[in-house]
């Protein structure tokens, strides 16, 4: 029986461990390149919400500046409601670009715990504004079908 002086330190032992996988490797190699394109996923992500983002302003500007979309009867308040969707495609845009910017890093180049914290941090940042701007984007255009149906309705 050996005692806890007796047992050789535990920093040098070598653990038994179930065999691997056929494809650990593979998955292993799966999560590698997750991490490396996560960052690039999330701006290219927000670039195609951007081109989005403008094609739906632009025809909504169409639809209130060319087609007399907004009575003329109607009070300045609710006038004012047709612009809520614009506000928010606003904000939506703000978000993308947020993704889209690049800031200063000061990153210790030797420490892998550094660049990793950093590193997640961004993501998490970038992947906040993401889903910030597809939130914004989809109310506004919830926003937008609603006045849309209140103004056939008038």
């Amino acid at each position: 029986m050996t005692t806890r002086k007796n047992m050789p330190n535990t920093s040098d032992q070598i653990f038994n461990s179930a065999p691997s996988a056929p494809d650990d490797d593979f998955w292993l190699e799966q999560g590698k390149k997750m991490v490396e394109d996560s960052l690039t996923a999330v701006r290219a992500a927000a670039k195609r919400l951007l081109t989005g983002l403008e094609i739906i302003m632009g025809i909504y500007l169409g639809i209130l500046g060319f087609a007399d979309f907004i009575p003329k009867e109607l009070p300045l308040p609710q006038k004012a409601l047709f612009i809520t969707p614009l506000l928010l495609w606003l904000l939506s845009l703000y978000s993308a670009l947020q993704v889209m910017m690049t800031r200063e890093l000061n990153i210790l180049l030797h420490s892998p715990d550094d660049i990793r914290e950093k590193s997640e941090q961004i993501l998490r940042e970038k992947q906040t504004n993401l889903k910030w701007t597809f939130t914004t984007l989809a109310v506004g255009l919830v926003t937008a079908f609603v006045l849309l149906i209140f103004r056939l309705k008038i």
